[in-house]
Parts: C-alpha cells; structure tokens; sequence
C-alpha cells in the first residue's frame, strides 16, 4: 500500500507562513495555507513592517544570536529573490545602499554608546570597516543631501538592505499559489489540531501573536507607524535617528506619479491594543521626521497605521516541535525580514523540511526547547 504524502498545513500568512508556502509548494508539496485575514486587508506585522535587512543597527538593541542570524539571512535575501524572480517574472525591490545613523547635537552620547555596543557584540573592531563606517558631516552630507545638516553624522552601514515588503508578501503569495498551494483567507485557526491530525498532516504555526492561547510566555508589542509622500524629499537609504527615549526611523519605499514614499516608525509599546494611533505617537513621530528633514513639513500624510509584532520574553525567537506532527515558530519580534531566511535554513538543516535553501556550515540557530519559549 502507498503510503500517503505529507500535507503541508501553515496557519498564519504572514512573512514566514508565506515563504514556507512558496518553498514547500516549489518542491512538489501539497500545501494549505489558513489566514485570518481576507487577502485584500492584511493584518500580518510584516505587511506594517518598514522591511529592514539591518543586522548592525540593530546588534546594539538584540541578543548577539539575532546579530549573528540577521548576518546570516542577509546573505540569503539575494538568492531566495532570484528565485522569485525567476518563479513570476517580479523582481521585488531590494535595497542595497546600506543605512545611516544619525542623532541630534544633544544626543551626542547615543552615538557613542551606539558605538561601544557594537564592539560589545562583536559586530566592529572600530575604525573603518567594509561593515561599519563613523561618519563626518561632510560625508553624512554627501550619501544624503536631504537631510537636516545640524545632525551629527554617526555611521554608515553599507551592507545593510531594506526590502519592499508589501510588495514580497504579495508576490510570495502569488508564486506559492502557482506553484500549487492552496490559501484559505478569512479562517482563522485558534488551536492546532495536534494528537486529532491524520499522519500524513504536518502544521506549521506561524500565527505571531495569534498564538498566544497556545503560549503563554508569548506577548505582543504594538507599534505605530507613518507613511509620507514627498515631491522633493529623496533618500537613497534607511536613516536611524538615535535618541534616549526611542529609535526611530525612516525608510524609503520607492516613487509613485513621481513623488517619494516613505515609511517612519516606530514605537514601542506591551500592549495588544491596536486602535487607531495615539496623539502623542503621531506628534513624536512627526516631530522626528521634521526634525530629520525639514522639508518633510510640505510632505502628505497618507496613513497612521498600528499592528503588533510576537514577542517572547528574551525577545528571541524559538521553533517549538509538536508531537510528531509539526512545528510551531514563532517570537521573531521586530526581526521578521532580519531573521526569516536563517529560520528557513535552520527549519531545513535541523528539521528536514524539504526547502531548498542554501546552506551555510556555520548557520547560527533558534532555540528549540519548548521551556523558554512557552
């Protein structure tokens, strides 16, 4: 007798739900895919998410596994893009201009402690390096012109990358979908049915916070974000402003009828709420991108929009094994596109899934207990 094969279920579309698919769906899988949302009004973090590939920016505010697994998917992003391309014929943006960092004259002790962290982590021996590069203002002038000239240059970080990600979750959909899979919007799922699955049913929870009824530990974080619409205002690259009560930023996303579209976020704050933006986040918000660029004071405000991202305690993300019959992942924090190509790895390395990603030997690993993940 023919044994059947596996079916794939993914509970949840958001980043890692939707690359799962896509890759599982491009080996032949049979794959469902069970997402809360309609497919015209995503709620997923990722789909609110500025998209930052920004391993050195954030090694100062993570744990240094997040550093070292961030590096690692950073390497990964251009490969797993190319097959995408080759997949649709859609290449997704993806930018490779680095980013900077930058602070006003009186935070000048946030760039210095931005500075000292890093060389804690191990992510830059100081001086000039092909990574990490402390910044004149003459130099910080040159790579972006638009910006306010009474900031202090801190640093330019040249490898770091910013993706579209809208337009990735969109197109990660679209070629999982041709490649077979099958998507069931408006079906949220509130319990897997691990120990009731047939053998052949292998789950997969990617459902963020939407798991939190099966871990406990789990927590969300809301975060509220601005997009602007600029005729004059042109960045090549993320720019960070550092300041001793948040890190914010502010990301290009490409150019509409001609005119420049950014993304500036984004607080934090332990809270599932996610009701309309509050008038301090707004005037905090604003009052940074004005700061930033003061011509941002003729942009449009085309949207407030708030969203929670999945949060463990330690703020590191952990790959739960289910009785046999699947995997849960979850807790990738604000690290989705810093973390998601080195989770697949590890998903294809450690737990056999049939991904075909590229494989490095030194690929650094997410927790795999349960204990400190539930």
């Amino acid at each position: 007798m023919t044994p059947h094969p596996i079916h794939w279920h993914i509970a949840g579309a958001g980043l890692l739900g939707s690359l799962l698919a896509w890759r599982l769906a491009r080996q032949g899988m049979p794959v469902s895919v069970y997402e809360q949302a309609s497919a015209e009004s995503p709620q997923a973090a990722a789909w609110t998410a500025a998209g930052m590939v920004a391993p050195w920016s954030e090694a100062p505010l993570c744990h240094s596994q997040v550093f070292q697994q961030g590096l690692q998917s950073l390497a990964l992003w251009p490969a797993l893009l190319e097959e995408l391309a080759q997949d649709t014929g859609i290449r997704v943006a993806y930018g490779q201009s680095g980013s900077v960092l930058v602070a006003h004259p009186a935070d000048k002790g946030e760039l210095l402690q931005f500075g000292r962290s890093l060389r804690q982590h191990g992510g830059w021996p100081g001086g000039r390096t092909d990574s990490v590069q402390p910044l004149q203002v003459g130099e910080l002038q040159a790579l972006e012109p638009a910006l306010n000239p009474q900031l202090l240059a801190g640093f330019w970080l040249p490898q770091e990358a910013h993706i579209d990600n809208r337009a990735l979750l969109v197109v990660l959909q679209q070629a999982a979908q041709q490649a077979g899979a099958v998507f069931h919007f408006n079906h949220p799922v509130a319990t897997l049915p691990v120990g009731q699955a047939r053998p052949q049913d292998i789950w997969l929870d990617c459902r963020g916070t939407g798991a939190r009824s099966d871990m406990p530990a789990l927590r969300a974080v809301r975060g509220e974000v601005l997009w602007l619409d600029s005729a004059e205002v042109n960045l090549s690259r993320p720019v960070r402003l550092l300041h001793p009560r948040y890190h914010l930023y502010l990301v290009p996303k490409g150019q509409v009828d001609g005119r420049y579209r950014y993304v500036l976020g984004a607080t934090e704050i332990d809270s599932d709420d996610r009701s309309p933006v509050s008038v301090r986040s707004a005037l905090e918000l604003l009052s940074a991108a004005y700061s930033l660029c003061p011509a941002l004071a003729e942009a449009r405000i085309l949207s407030f929009e708030v969203n929670c991202r999945p949060a463990l305690p330690d703020h590191q993300p952990c790959i739960v094994p289910l009785a046999g019959q699947g995997l849960r992942i979850n807790g990738l924090f604000r690290h989705g596109y810093l973390l998601a190509p080195a989770v697949l790895q590890q998903l294809q390395t450690e737990f056999d899934l049939p991904l075909q990603v590229p494989v490095s030997e030194a690929a650094p690993r997410c927790r795999t207990e349960a204990s400190p993940c539930v």
